[in-house]
């Protein structure tokens, strides 16, 4: 059952369409958009799209009533802005992006017919998405809460971006809050430690590898016990690692360190 939802909107012509806070998510995604907040530009009004795993000041998603009295939980956060205060919201939001894909850009100037909330099954994870119907489109543009995905919010024409696993390289990529090198500072042994990375490990501790008997163990135990205590302490990030559902590949970080750390932290 679909419920229509902001019939203030329809006939309005869309202006403009923004994405925040892509964390650098690789291009290959086929038709999705998929971003950590979303910002729809209508003629006297802008429709926000924004993730809870991602932003603390939408803590939790939107649950909306539908025809027959029930709930639906989107997932992500929505808020219907007027013009004059969007400048203000907008400005929580960090990596603005115009989105100007050729398939996105066409919506620009379109009439919005209307929203409705939608069951989603093919989304184990999020029960409920959005569409959005324009004038000009066969299909209406679909948008979804992807917890799955660390916490993007999908928009598109009914496909669903996949992985087969997660590959980290580097801290400035996607996803780059897994590796060791992640500036995401934390307080172990009464000291503070500003990445879990071996270079950024206390002199002491790195003098105690040095000279241990056993240092591959020295090491594990030492690196395990340095992430959990960096997500204990940056919960946002731990309550994006539980959301994950795919394999975890870290480049220098072996395959059994993030299972170990999942364990240790009970997720």
């Amino acid at each position: 059952m679909t419920t229509a939802i902001f019939p203030e909107l329809g006939g309005q012509k869309l202006t403009q369409l923004w994405a925040f806070d892509q964390d650098n998510f690789p291009h290959s995604t086929g038709n999705s958009l998929l971003a950590g907040a979303l910002a729809w530009e209508f003629e006297d009004a802008v429709l926000m799209f924004s993730s809870p795993l991602r932003h603390l000041h939408c803590a939790q998603g939107s649950v909306l009533g539908n025809e027959s009295g029930g709930l639906c939980d989107v997932g992500f956060r929505v808020t219907l802005l007027d013009t004059e205060s969007a400048d203000a919201w907008l400005s929580n939001y960090t990596g603005c992006t115009t989105v100007d894909a050729t398939h996105w850009r066409r919506l620009i100037g379109q009439r919005l017919n209307d929203i409705r909330v939608t069951p989603d099954n093919a989304n184990h994870q999020q029960r409920w998405r959005m569409e959005l119907t324009f004038s000009e489109e066969v299909k209406p543009c679909s948008v979804m809460y992807r917890s799955d995905l660390d916490g993007l919010i999908e928009t598109s024409w009914g496909e669903r971006f996949e992985l087969q696993q997660i590959e980290v390289n580097s801290s400035k990529q996607a996803f780059g809050w897994l590796h060791p090198a992640a500036p995401l500072a934390f307080i172990l042994d009464e000291q503070l430690w500003r990445s879990a990375q071996m270079s950024d490990w206390p002199f002491a501790v790195r003098k105690q590898l040095q000279v241990s008997e056993r240092p591959q163990e020295f090491y594990r135990y030492t690196f395990i016990k340095a992430l959990v205590a960096r997500f204990e302490q940056n919960p946002i990030y731990r309550q994006r690692l539980q959301a994950l559902q795919y394999p975890v590949k870290v480049k220098d970080v072996p395959q059994d360190i993030y299972p170990q750390v999942r364990h240790a932290l009970g997720i």
